[in-house]
């Protein structure tokens, strides 16, 4: 999928010279300029541009409200044309972004083609640093500039005339229930519903699917040979990776096409990592490069073989209730919701250890009106909801798009990424349901609990795939061991096994080849440690220089989001002087 870039006309002072693509004039003061494929429909004196993955039904699109545009299948976007009216979407869960510049005269789907189209000074937002390092990603809809933002989830824009306009179009809590449908009669609907469902993401054509040791891929796969689909399985890492070595013995089993790219070579290390890293860091919502080089690389080379990746992203956090801080939810993000007192999150998130990065006295400003912007946030969630629900919104609306958008923004810049969890048909009854994660415990570390959303995937795969349902995964248990009773307690003795192992061994972090991928690229990361404003560059290199297998992971991300930080800031910097020059 390539990029997009809309602007008013009257404004004189781009630089279109350095673009090449398709310009289209959609009014008398908005034109059009994309390097992407795109679709045009005319039906009653309405047109209706989509450009991305659009898969449902075009009749369907002619008979609905503008509104409810979002909620069709496909990752894309879609400018409804209406006399001299325009208005801009993005599909369910704004996971495409629309970024725009703070004079709303120019909107695109990329902060860089802004910065090139709109070539003015930038100036570095100290705020989203702050939310980078304690959320992972922005928590409001800042970006690392302050001129350029991001639209908030389920709004679009409208363009009338010289006006611009953000305007809701749906509210999330209109997915939460107080009483959640139960029974096993609910999860053979819901199962249902998926297989049915999934079969409009799987294209005609030759596809892979990111097949791993959890459930979400192997859902997809079961799906794929139930439906006698074309289609070859992957996943990557080191070759002792349980994402590798568990789906390879699986795919045997089956009879399937199987492909891992080994991250554990020398060449990956020397050639590929830190390419791939600043490739992402450039790209979409300009995330932590330096962590998922890996998705970025994977992507490039199954576009090699084919146009679709079906990708598991979101099964796990709607079907699970999220009960550990990581990559996804931080410590931080967890205390927003756990905290009741404010003056107690306050403290938390003031005195938090990923901080120390930071030359403390240049964010005394910028840390307190976060604060106080965060707590607002928080008073303002709505009250008719459980805590868990609350924490769900956030999900929804920031973690989902923010996070996983990343990932799926970046892979698409290759090929086309589907995500069959991301239907909304699918998540509105699933919410309904006692099977969803929003509807449950707020952070339990109770298996049995948890166990309910997985019972959806056991359902799903008994229905399609019977070797599938007896085969072990990274669990440490089967899809038969969920759904029946009879063998719930093969459940509690991973559970147990890996609990006691977290408490007297540490984790190898570098199945992935992240930590050698750093350090075999680490005299280039050295040097751009230096004359950058904002951070302790001094404590950056000695935990650069003291990164191991072994640091602990919170460690490891916030060093990796603040060497991308750094890296994006100099990027800044050296155009600065380019021009200056």
């Amino acid at each position: 999928m390539g990029e997009f870039i809309l602007f008013n006309t009257s404004v004189k002072s781009y630089q279109r010279k350095v673009f090449s693509g398709t310009s289209i004039q959609l009014s008398r003061h908005w034109e059009l300029m994309t390097n992407d494929t795109y679709t045009i429909i005319e039906y009653n004196d309405v047109k209706v541009i989509l450009l991305g993955d659009f898969i449902d039904s075009i009749e369907n699109l002619k008979n609905m409200e503008d509104h409810a545009i979002p909620r069709c299948r496909g990752n894309f976007y879609a400018i409804v044309i209406r006399g001299e009216r325009l208005s801009l979407y993005s599909s369910f869960l704004s996971i495409l972004p629309i970024f725009y510049h703070k004079d709303k005269t120019i909107f695109s789907s990329s902060i860089s083609w802004i910065q090139k189209w709109k070539n003015t000074e930038y100036t570095i937002d100290k705020k989203y640093i702050l939310e980078c390092l304690l959320f992972n990603y922005g928590f409001f809809n800042r970006t690392l500039y302050q001129e350029i933002h991001l639209l908030p989830c389920h709004t679009f824009l409208t363009f009338q005339e010289n006006s611009v306009s953000v305007i809701k179009h749906f509210e999330t809590r209109r997915l939460f229930t107080s009483f959640p449908n139960e029974g096993s009669k609910v999860a053979g609907t819901l199962s249902d519903l998926f297989i049915n469902t999934v079969k409009t993401y799987f294209p005609d054509d030759f596809f892979n699917i990111a097949f791993t040791s959890g459930f979400d891929g192997r859902t997809l796969v079961s799906c794929a040979t139930h439906l006698n689909k074309n289609f070859r399985t992957f996943s990557f890492g080191k070759i002792e990776n349980d994402d590798v070595r568990i789906p390879m013995l699986n795919a045997e089993e089956l009879g399937i096409p199987y492909h891992y790219f080994d991250l554990g070579t020398e060449d990956y290390y020397n050639n590929k990592y830190y390419a791939n890293a600043q490739k992402y860091l450039s790209s979409g919502y300009q995330g932590n490069g330096f962590l998922y080089a890996h998705f970025l690389y994977s992507a490039r080379q199954v576009s090699k073989e084919s146009r679709y990746l079906i990708s598991g992203v979101i099964g796990s956090e709607l079907f699970r209730a999220l009960h550990t801080t990581g990559a996804v939810t931080s410590h931080a993000l967890a205390d927003v919701f756990r905290i009741e007192r404010e003056q107690e999150l306050i403290e938390r998130l003031r005195n938090s250890p990923v901080l120390e990065v930071l030359v403390k006295n240049e964010f005394l400003m910028e840390l307190k009106e976060l604060l106080e912007e965060i707590i607002a946030y928080k008073k303002g969630l709505p009250k008719e909801l459980s805590v868990n629900q609350q924490f769900y919104s956030f999900v929804f609306e920031e973690t989902f798009r923010k996070f996983f958008g990343q990932w799926i923004v970046a892979q698409q810049q290759y090929l086309t990424v589907r995500t069959p969890f991301l239907d909304f048909n699918f998540i509105r009854e699933l919410l309904q349901s006692q099977y969803a994660g929003a509807n449950n415990d707020f952070f339990t570390n109770n298996p049995l609990k948890r166990m309910k959303g997985q019972y959806l995937y056991a359902d799903i795969i008994k229905k399609t795939n019977e070797t599938i349902y007896h085969q072990m995964t990274g669990k440490g248990y089967r899809p038969i061991d969920v759904r029946e009773m009879r063998y719930h307690h093969n459940i509690m003795i991973p559970f147990l096994t890996k609990r006691l192992k977290r408490k007297v061994t540490k984790t190898n972090l570098d199945n992935l080849g992240i930590i050698s991928g750093i350090k075999s690229n680490q005299q280039a990361l050295y040097k751009t440690l230096s004359d950058v404003p904002y951070f302790n560059l001094a404590r950056i290199e000695k935990q650069l220089t003291e990164l191991s297998p072994y640091t602990v992971e919170k460690e490891r991300d916030a060093l990796l989001m603040s060497l991308s930080l750094v890296h994006n800031i100099q990027s800044v910097k050296k155009k600065k002087e380019k021009e200056y020059v």
